[in-house]
């Protein structure tokens, strides 16, 4: 990993200043990339627009101007901090996703690419089996509610109940509800997936549950790195021995909770395709059991029907 006092000496200000806001981002990209940062050019945009305080459509239009001596300076010290192991997002208090800014804090994970995912397969399943009018839909584990949020947004007739474990995370995502302006759409509810809905399950259950519950092995989260290992929470990573207890409990539980009919979607990590799948088709309450692949053409998500 470059060094941060050698990153600084290779992204120094131009002898002629002729370096353009847009290279200097491109550099930000480049060096996010090589710390593991997700979706590094749209981070990168983020980050300066918050480090400089621009809005982006500014930030956007000034591209092709110079940087300011105090504009590298404060980007650079920034880069020091995600080269020693900071996340980014944590750092500037925001990330990226699907094109819409979060708030996140170190209480929630930060959004990544292969939730993205999710979510676009989600909307994809939905014009090939589409929704009932007024859908009901439930995330489990929520976090920053990127995804119950995104969903509410791009499914203006749903109504939508996120849970998760954690008040903190809740109260980010109650923020960021409101941020995007579907907090009179989206309810959110503390406590341990589906332990907090039953009584509003009851009264009508989900036409569709989504979730990115916790899958990496609890063996393996150290080897994750720094950045993740000792700054994301725990809670929201650990999967148990294999990666997939929750996913378990989730498939176990939903029948209770999903109208017949009703789909589920579960993320999962790239090499658990199989194992999640015969998880799915252990229960006699499923049919359509499958593995939908991303965009990259790896197994992602595990898709059900309830019978």
């Amino acid at each position: 990993m470059t060094s941060p006092s050698s990153h600084n000496r290779s992204m120094e200000p131009a002898a002629d200043g002729s370096r353009s806001l847009r290279r200097l981002l491109e550099l930000v990209a480049g060096r996010l990339a090589d710390d593991g940062v997700a979706d590094p050019p749209p981070t990168a945009a983020l980050i300066a627009a918050r480090v400089l305080g621009l809005p982006r459509q500014q930030l956007d239009a000034e591209v092709r101007r110079p940087p300011t001596a105090k504009e590298q300076a404060r980007l650079l010290g920034l880069l020091d901090h995600v080269a020693a192991g900071e996340p980014a997002a944590y750092l500037i208090g925001y990330a990226p996703f699907l094109g819409r800014e979060f708030e996140v804090t170190r209480d929630t994970l930060i959004p990544r690419r292969d939730t993205e995912e999710l979510v676009k397969i989600v909307l994809e399943q939905d014009g090939v089996h589409p929704l009932p009018d007024r859908p009901h839909v439930l995330e489990l584990g929520t976090g920053s509610g990127c995804v119950a949020i995104t969903l509410a947004l791009v499914l203006p007739e749903a109504e939508v109940t996120a849970t998760d474990i954690s008040a903190a995370a809740l109260a980010v995502a109650g923020r960021n509800a409101r941020r995007h302006g579907v907090d009179d759409r989206v309810t959110l509810v503390l406590g341990d997936l589906f332990e907090p809905i039953a009584r509003c399950a009851a009264e009508r259950p989900f036409d569709l549950i989504v979730s990115n519950p916790p899958y990496i092995p609890a063996g393996k989260i150290d080897a994750m790195g720094r950045a993740v290992a000792a700054n994301e929470p725990r809670l929201a990573l650990d999967g148990g021995h294999d990666g997939l207890g929750f996913h378990r409990r989730i498939i176990a539980e939903a029948p209770r909770y999903l109208a017949p009919g009703g789909r589920i979607y579960l993320e999962h990590e790239a090499d658990q395709g199989p194992l999640a799948r015969r998880i799915g088709e252990a229960s006699d309450a499923f049919e359509e059991v499958r593995i939908v692949k991303d965009s990259g053409g790896r197994d992602r998500v595990l898709a059900a029907r309830r019978k």
